[in-house]
């Protein structure tokens, strides 16, 4: 009589290629496990039938007609193998990405790639090197529930390799609330499961230290690591689009919608989450995806220019979308997914979507200009489905002489009291006065639009010059006196 055919397939669950080295130790664990429960077996007299499978697997069967007490000894031996190898091949794997409704994504779409290992969330992150990361340590996670709102002046920065994000005088300067640090993924995640958190770690142990509050910016899209962009089923197209016409070589972006790349990044903010979503500092994450230079919600739509697309494509970005299928339905659902997935992962923090204007291409491939408001509402509408936890930014403001008439200021003005809403400036003013424009007059812009907070560049913090508009600021912020709702 079989009693209890156990299997330890080469599957997604116990993988015997590329898979981490705790789950190989406990897959051996339990190779010996059930050798010595054979031995026990046939000390007892119950001989043990070994079937071997073309997949790898092996069934051991456990029969013969043996005493009552043969068979309660082998059942609790091929039971403590039971028991080893759902530890071995299921104790060490994180939780999928979750789907829309928040349940574990299942289906062929939500396999991790073939040939990557889903990430460890245990023990200490490695760093490039493979040593745990050094340096800062992070603060205890402490946070229960929805952190406090983000409020009054933010610091801002774009992180560069070796460089420290924010000097000691930001954290100590009591006009700021808060840094915004934007980091590229690449950076962050520079191999498979090899993390580089140092430059974090370092945020997030000074505003603690000075009581200043998280904004984290983690830019994928033409920042991806180089190894997602070969990862199977990744789609990816060359675009020349960067700020300020500085880029003038092309750079492979991943398809906004493509599932993929898509699961890659959620994978990956899994271990973000892991390592600082518990941060009573973490007060805001920048959702990002169907992103490419930044995490404001743009996509290369130039027609000529120095960042147009190059001639051997189809001429412009715009006419090079369209070939590849966009539609406003595959990019909003690509953000509603999205948005899904920040809910789940970062329960305690808001999601600020940063706007910028959508493509101008309508459902039935034509180009129809109209639908680049259309589509910012859809997705902002995807955003309010969390409006608890939702947050409306724009990216761009400056200190011009009239109050800014764009649709995504608009946008953010009219959710003013709603929910939390930002505005960063465009520049830096120290840097590029002539077209940042004056820093007072962006403030202007910033309490009509009645937001909670405005992030300023570094450079403008350290200027000596704006210490009276900047304490203005920080006095006035949040500007809800302007609201309407």
């Amino acid at each position: 009589m079989k009693l209890y055919p156990l299997r330890c397939r080469r599957l997604r669950s116990c993988p015997s290629q590329a898979v981490r080295a705790g789950e190989r130790r406990a897959c051996v664990v339990v190779g010996a496990a059930v050798q010595w429960a054979s031995k026990l077996a046939r000390i007892f007299g119950v001989p043990v039938r070994p079937r071997h499978y073309d997949d790898g697997a092996t069934d051991f069967g456990f029969g013969g007609r043996a005493v009552k007490l043969r068979h309660t000894v082998t059942r609790l031996a091929a039971a403590l193998v039971v028991l080893g190898i759902i530890f071995g091949c299921s104790s060490n794997r994180p939780p999928s990405p979750a789907t829309p409704g928040g349940a574990p994504t299942t289906g062929a779409n939500a396999q991790p790639p073939a040939n990557r290992a889903p990430h460890n969330r245990h023990g200490p992150p490695r760093t490039p090197g493979g040593a745990p990361a050094a340096g800062c340590t992070v603060p205890a996670g402490t946070a229960s529930g929805m952190s406090a709102r983000p409020t009054g002046l933010v610091a801002f920065d774009i992180y560069e390799k070796g460089k420290v994000p924010f000097p000691e005088r930001v954290f100590s300067d009591a006009r700021v609330s808060g840094v915004d640090v934007d980091i590229q993924w690449d950076n962050l995640e520079p191999a498979p499961d090899t993390f580089d958190w140092s430059a974090l770690d370092c945020v997030f142990a000074q505003a603690d230290a000075n009581h200043k509050f998280v904004v984290l910016a983690v830019i994928p899209g033409f920042r991806s690591p180089s190894w997602v962009l070969q990862l199977p089923g990744v789609q990816t197209q060359s675009f020349k689009f960067a700020y300020f016409n500085k880029e003038t070589e092309a750079k492979a972006l991943p398809l906004p919608w493509n599932e993929a790349y898509l699961h890659a990044w959620f994978t990956f903010l899994g271990a973000l989450a892991q390592r600082y979503g518990d941060s009573p500092e973490f007060r805001l994450i920048q959702v990002a995806g169907p992103t490419s230079v930044s995490t404001e919600m743009s996509l290369p739509d130039h027609k000529t220019g120095d960042t147009a697309l190059p001639p051997a494509t189809n001429g412009s970005d715009i006419a090079e979308w369209k070939a590849l299928g966009y539609t406003p339905d595959k990019y909003v659902n690509a953000w509603t997914e999205t948005f899904d997935q920040y809910h789940q992962l970062f329960p305690h923090q808001y999601l600020s979507l940063s706007l910028y204007p959508g493509l101008p291409i309508g459902n039935n491939g034509r180009e129809e200009p109209r639908t680049r408001p259309d589509t910012v509402n859809r997705v902002i509408a995807a955003g309010m489905r969390y409006q608890q936890q939702f947050a409306l930014q724009e990216n761009g403001i400056k200190g011009g002489e009239k109050q800014p008439s764009d649709h995504e200021y608009v946008a953010v003005r009219d959710h003013c009291g709603e929910i939390v809403t930002g505005l960063q400036n465009s520049r830096s003013a120290t840097k590029y006065p002539a077209d940042q424009g004056p820093l007072d007059r962006a403030l202007d812009h910033v309490t009509a639009a009645g937001v909670d907070f405005w992030e300023v560049y570094v450079s403008d913090v350290d200027n000596p010059s704006m210490t009276d508009v900047l304490k203005q600021a920080s006095a006035q912020l949040p500007a809800h006196t302007q609201c309407k709702h």
